[in-house]
């Protein structure tokens, strides 16, 4: 599982981008993606725009220990809820 940040575009493009929070991903998902969250009790229509990594320098080649954990923000465009 990705835990992965949720931006969220609601409206015109000039609108503020709401955060929905952080939530479990089986992977990654790619723009162009539909997605259906749970937020404020109803399910969420979105289509994904893009997905915003935050990878972190490791020591060494091997992988070794950091102590930041990767991240990544994925931006949404809603579509729709029911």
């Amino acid at each position: 599982m990705l835990g992965l940040r949720l931006l969220v575009q609601r409206g015109s493009v000039d609108s503020a981008t709401q955060d929905w929070g952080v939530l479990n991903f089986v992977a990654s998902p790619s723009p162009g993606d539909r997605i259906a969250v749970e937020h404020e009790g109803k399910t969420n229509y979105l289509t994904v725009l893009s997905v915003h990594h935050k990878p972190v320098a490791v020591s060494d080649l091997s992988g070794g220990e950091t102590s930041e954990t990767p991240a990544a923000d994925v931006v949404a465009i809603w579509t729709g809820s029911d």
